[in-house]
């Protein structure tokens, strides 16, 4: 089953360099995607004693492996992060619609690392991703927020957005990721981490098309 995509987004909000890196398909074979992509890029990129509210921490919004194929109840995300918290791992799954966003981009993850200087979001397409500013939306709540991208980026097709509030830009660490008018990803101190970076959302409005290598076989084991 052609469950993945093999590519992963990174964003340096310190620096503002943007990146696609192709991920070993042997990772895969021993970690199926979804938390255990998230797991295996923590692990390898932060380095020990690193700040969860530091420029060094990693915040990664992962897609599982079973995402978009007609498979029954797979369609949730993964926010990961260094938690600050605990100190240690810290992930937060929820529904709605943005999994499937992360894949019909073309990405099986998307990745941020430092601290942007002024508030920004993240806007990925079929044709790339960019890094737009968030000064007229921070201070707002996430369901405005969520409602203010829209509006703004629906010329193609109406987005998927993962925001914070008040709370995370604020570094509450009790502080969650919302999307889909208030679901929300709401263990581990992640909207914290969020805030932190000065990331106020994640907007995707990807069509690429989710690969299967059987699609009816999945639909009769399902």
């Amino acid at each position: 089953m052609k469950g993945y995509t093999g590519k992963i987004l990174f964003v340096n909000l310190s620096t503002g360099e943007i990146h696609d890196e192709m991920v070993p398909e042997h990772v895969y074979e021993m970690l199926l995607s979804g938390v255990g992509l998230g797991a295996y890029v923590l692990y390898n990129r932060i380095p020990a004693g690193a700040d969860p509210l530091g420029p060094e921490n990693i915040l990664g919004f992962v897609s599982g492996l079973l995402t978009g194929t007609p498979s029954f109840v797979t369609g949730r995300w993964m926010a990961v992060c260094k938690s600050p918290l605990t100190g240690g791992w810290g992930d937060a799954n929820c529904g709605g619609n943005l999994s499937p966003a992360i894949k019909k981009c073309g990405y099986d993850g998307i990745f941020f690392s430092g601290i942007s200087k002024e508030p920004v979001y993240l806007y990925v397409d079929n044709e790339g991703a960019e890094l737009r500013p968030a000064t007229h939306i921070w201070g707002q709540d996430a369901i405005s927020t969520e409602e203010t991208l829209i509006q703004e980026n629906s010329k193609k097709k109406k987005p998927a957005v993962a925001v914070i509030g008040t709370s995370g830009e604020k570094l509450s660490l009790i502080s969650g990721i919302s999307n889909d008018g208030g679901r929300i990803a709401a263990r581990s101190g992640v909207g914290a981490v969020m805030g932190s970076k000065r990331l106020k959302a994640v907007v995707l409005a990807g069509t690429k098309a989710i690969g299967c290598h059987d699609p009816q076989t999945m639909k009769t084991i399902s």
